[in-house]
């Protein structure tokens, strides 16, 4: 886990590595499929959940990785180190992609 620049929360936010972001991984897709069997052993209700109570796991992973709690279980897939390019060398916040050669904070060519 590392402390980064999110540029759609807008502020820093515990970011997972790979290994980290795999547990994640899992569990997303395990939520995804939402069987009987899982919603038993994570405590999830049996009927009809919302959403939110659907991901209730990988939020609870996110939170023991990380200490923070409330991240929404969207948010917590775009919070990968690998997603983000190296810090600006002028505003220090991570570039979007990899790939970039612009800083969209501050329009500095890499």
């Amino acid at each position: 886990m590392k402390m980064m620049w999110c540029w759609r929360c807008k502020c820093e936010m515990p970011m997972l590595d790979e290994e980290e972001y795999l547990r994640i991984h899992k569990l997303f897709g395990d939520c995804m499929t939402a069987s009987q069997e899982f919603r038993q052993e994570h405590g999830l209700h049996l009927q009809i959940i919302s959403v939110e109570e659907k991901f209730i796991p990988v939020v609870k992973e996110y939170e023991k990785i990380t200490g923070l709690s409330g991240v929404h279980h969207n948010a917590i897939m775009h919070h990968r180190i690998s997603l983000y390019g190296e810090a600006c060398r002028h505003c220090g916040k991570p570039l979007r992609t990899p790939n970039a050669k612009l800083c969209a904070g501050c329009g500095q060519l890499k």
